[in-house]
């Protein structure tokens, strides 16, 4: 199932310095703002993640990401 809005989009876990956001497939996407990138979990429950690097390190481009991998992912 896709998402239709970002907005849609509700972290799982927001630290400082990292947020967290689970697709409804139960896929998890981590965005850690020192890496400057978005990660997606490879294997549910693995902790091990796909990184995709961002062109500027803000809460909005991550959001956009995970919204598009989801959306490519899930589709």
């Amino acid at each position: 199932m896709a998402i239709r809005k970002i907005s849609d989009l509700n972290p799982v876990f927001n630290g400082e310095n990292v947020v967290e956001w689970q697709s409804p497939a139960g896929t998890r996407f981590r965005y850690e703002r020192d890496r400057c990138a978005v990660g997606q979990e490879m294997l549910p429950g693995s902790e091990v993640y796909d990184w995709y690097v961002l062109a500027k390190s803000d809460l909005s481009h991550a959001k956009r990401m995970v919204f598009r991998l989801i959306n490519e992912d899930e589709f």
